[in-house]
C-alpha cells in the first residue's frame, strides 16, 4: 500500500476496533486507510465504480471487472445482515445505512478475510457472491452465473462452465431440494477443495 500519511476520519477509536479484529498493525492500517481515503476522492466512502478500480488494481488482474459488481455486493454491509449488525456493534458510523457504498472499516474486514483468512471464512464471502437475490441460498440459476463470469475471467468457454455449475449443483445439494444452503456450500467446497478452489471467486 502507499506510504502517505494524509490527515483523514479514522479515529483513534477505529484504530483500537480495527487492531483487534484485522490482524495488522496500527500503520498498515493507517497506510490502508490513507490509500482508500484517496481513492474514494476522499469521501471514506466506495461506490461501485471507485471499488471495481480499487479492487482489480489490488489483485493486479483488470479482468476481474467482469465480477467486480458481485464482490462489492458480497463486501456491502447492507447486503449481510450478520456483518451489518457487527459494524453497527462496534463502529455506530451512520454512512452504514447508506446503500451501494463500502467504507473503509467494511472494506478492510472483509479483504482480509478474502485474502489471509481460513478456508470457511473465504468461502463465506463468496457464498455471498454467488447469492445473488440475496435470499441465503443458492440456486442453479446464480451459479451458473457466477461461474460464467469465473470462466471467462480464466478463459473457458460457456460450456466450461455449464459443466462445472451442473458438478457443484450435484455435489454441494446434500439434501437434494436444488439450492444450496450457506453450510452445504461452505462444507461441499471444504470437501472438494478442487470444486472449491475453482469456485472461490476471491482466488482468481
Amino acid at each position: 500500500m502507499g506510504n502517505q500519511q494524509t490527515q483523514g476520519k479514522l479515529t483513534e477509536k477505529d484504530v483500537e476496533i480495527l487492531l483487534k479484529t484485522s490482524g495488522k498493525s496500527e500503520n498498515e492500517i493507517r497506510q490502508w486507510y490513507n490509500e482508500f481515503h484517496e481513492e474514494s476522492n476522499n469521501t471514506d466512502r466506495m461506490n461501485k465504480r471507485q471499488f471495481q478500480k480499487y479492487y482489480t488494481k489490488l489483485k493486479k488482474n483488470p479482468n476481474l471487472e467482469q465480477i467486480t459488481d458481485h464482490i462489492f455486493r458480497a463486501f456491502d454491509t447492507d447486503h449481510s445482515g450478520k456483518f451489518r449488525r457487527f459494524c453497527f456493534c462496534f463502529f455506530n458510523f451512520k454512512h452504514f445505512l447508506l446503500k451501494g457504498t463500502i467504507d473503509f472499516s467494511e472494506f478492510l474486514l472483509a479483504y482480509i478475510a478474502t485474502t489471509d483468512a481460513t478456508k470457511h471464512q473465504k468461502f463465506d464471502y463468496a457464498f455471498e457472491v454467488y447469492d445473488i437475490n440475496d435470499d441465503q441460498l443458492i440456486d442453479k440459476k446464480e451459479t451458473k452465473k457466477i461461474l460464467n463470469i469465473i470462466c471467462r475471467i480464466m478463459g473457458l468457454s460457456e460450456e466450461d462452465a455449464k459443466v462445472y455449475t451442473e458438478t457443484l449443483m450435484l455435489s454441494f445439494d446434500t439434501n437434494q431440494d436444488k439450492v444450496l444452503t450457506k453450510t452445504e456450500f461452505i462444507d461441499g467446497c471444504l470437501h472438494d477443495s478442487t470444486l472449491g478452489k475453482f469456485s472461490n471467486p476471491f482466488q482468481i
